[in-house]
């Protein structure tokens, strides 16, 4: 069994890393080395290294100077930061620049350490494995377009697949004006894209997230979290004529991305055209987070990252010691009829069903809600994030939640599913006051179509008519008979 010690989901060390890209330079400083790549910082800087190098083959010298006066910010946050390893690496503009040197070289005795070029089959395998991480059952082609270059890999069941030589990166960068019969030339030459037809596009880079944040922002129905947006391509499309249209200029749209939207859109659309993709994945996670999740050894890499998550932010709010876990075995009976995605958020239910103990109590149902609706955590569709909240408001109130939200991204039978999933922690967590003591001293067996409740004798006063009551409103919506067996 998978040990689930705070040091394996989100690490003991602390790692900074420094992208610097053809448009922008970031450092993030990740708490590290577990399942749960942690940022604790994370700051960015419009450098643009990328631009004018398609005309003149090098880096402009006051792009240069920008950017070594970022990096001399980096270096002392990274330096006061006490950081277990500082790692660095550069793409498209620095890698294709004749005049590289002019920036290393000065770049490395700010930094103190080596700058790793990486090349396109890095970078592309880097970006993918970052949506490998992020997701679960990763299935399409991962495309993470920078400045100056567009990266390409294919993935099947969360594993990385093989592509020929020279065909993982393509020059058609969003600072890069090329023509649309260009960009659709340089996409042509990948003949392996004809085998990931009809799958689905995994979205990387901060310029195609863009588009997400403007579709979340002018959305009556949204949810503000970028990372597992999906969208089918008639939605997508009409967002980016909406913003091709205004030349960037959406709500939504952050003003250092405007002017780079077009192109953007224009080769997020030639990528579309060649893949005909069931839907396009926006990913909040990436090369660093690639290049953190390479680093893991195999048990950790396994981890659900839903559950890993979940489990930090339960060890921050919940009131015992191992409620989540005693929690999650008393239920298994019940939720061992759900499919199987659904069983997951379940049990991660469990774990944060202590959420909002500290909140005035009649809020407690809605601000749990809304803390699952944000929560900072992935492997997690928008949809199951949604079906999670209404879990959570059920538990506290006891009812499924009226806001449009919910009731318009769920089927029928999710619905009801969320009502039983969440009536049976309500149960179960007035039952004992989520003491694990309590739960682990009552049995929860299934028989077939029946699940049999079990005390035992120093515990028969916990059977009141409340309780009895709770397994009622659980037995409208539970598809096996509830029996509980007194002492």
């Amino acid at each position: 069994m998978t040990s689930f010690q705070p040091e394996t989901l989100y690490g003991d060390k602390k790692v900074g890393l420094v992208d610097i890209g053809s448009s922008s330079i970031r450092l993030v400083i990740y708490r590290a080395g577990g399942r749960l790549p942690h940022p604790q910082f994370n700051e960015r800087e419009v450098c643009r290294l990328g631009a004018g190098l398609g005309e003149t083959g090098q880096l402009d010298p006051d792009r240069i100077a920008h950017a070594l006066e970022t990096l001399s910010r980096f270096s002392i946050i990274a330096r006061f930061s006490n950081l277990d390893r500082l790692d660095v690496f550069a793409t498209e503009a620095v890698r294709k620049a004749s005049n590289q040197a002019d920036f290393i070289k000065p770049a490395e005795a700010l930094l103190g350490c080596g700058i790793r070029i990486l090349d396109g089959v890095e970078e592309a395998r880097y970006a993918a494995l970052g949506v490998i991480s992020g997701f679960v059952e990763v299935d399409g082609v991962a495309a993470d377009l920078g400045g100056g270059s567009l990266e390409l890999q294919p993935i099947r069941h969360s594993q990385l697949m093989p592509v020929p030589k020279g065909e993982s990166s393509l020059p058609i960068g969003h600072l890069n004006p090329l023509e649309t019969k260009t960009v659709r030339g340089a996409v042509a030459t990948l003949g392996w894209l004809d085998d990931f037809r009809g799958r689905n596009l995994y979205a990387v880079g901060g310029t195609w997230r863009a588009i997400a944040t403007a579709f979340s922002t002018q959305s009556k129905k949204r949810l503000d979290i970028v990372h597992g947006m999906t969208l089918t391509i008639p939605k997508l499309e009409l967002m980016m004529e909406r913003i091709d249209e205004a030349n960037g200029e959406v709500d939504g749209i952050p003003p250092a991305r405007r002017s780079s939207m077009r192109q953007a859109i224009k080769v997020l659309r030639c990528l579309i055209d060649a893949l005909e993709p069931e839907a396009v994945v926006f990913s909040g996670y990436g090369a660093r987070e690639g290049i953190l999740y390479e680093q893991l050894d195999a048990t950790n890499a396994d981890i659900d990252p839903l559950i890993a998550g979940v489990r930090e932010y339960a060890g921050m709010w919940q009131r015992y010691d191992g409620m989540g876990d005693a929690l999650m075995d008393v239920m298994e009976p019940f939720i061992s009829f759900l499919p199987k995605p659904m069983h997951r958020l379940a049990r991660s239910c469990a774990l944060l069903a202590d959420l909002s103990w500290l909140d005035f109590p009649d809020y407690r149902g809605s601000l749990s809600a809304e803390k699952i609706l944000g929560l900072s955590v992935v492997g997690i569709t928008h949809p199951e994030r949604i079906w999670m909240a209404a879990v959570l408001y059920i538990r506290y109130h006891g009812r499924f939640p009226d806001r449009g939200l919910f009731r318009g991204k769920l089927t029928r039978k999710e619905r009801q599913m969320a009502s039983y999933t969440g009536l049976v922690l309500r149960m179960l967590m007035n039952l004992t006051g989520g003491l694990p003591r309590l739960l682990g001293g009552i049995s929860a067996d299934r028989e077939k179509r029946s699940i049999y409740l079990s005390f035992p004798d120093d515990m028969r006063g916990l059977i009141t008519p409340l309780f009895k009551r709770r397994v009622d409103a659980v037995a409208r919506f539970s598809p096996a008979k509830i029996i509980v067996r007194q002492p």
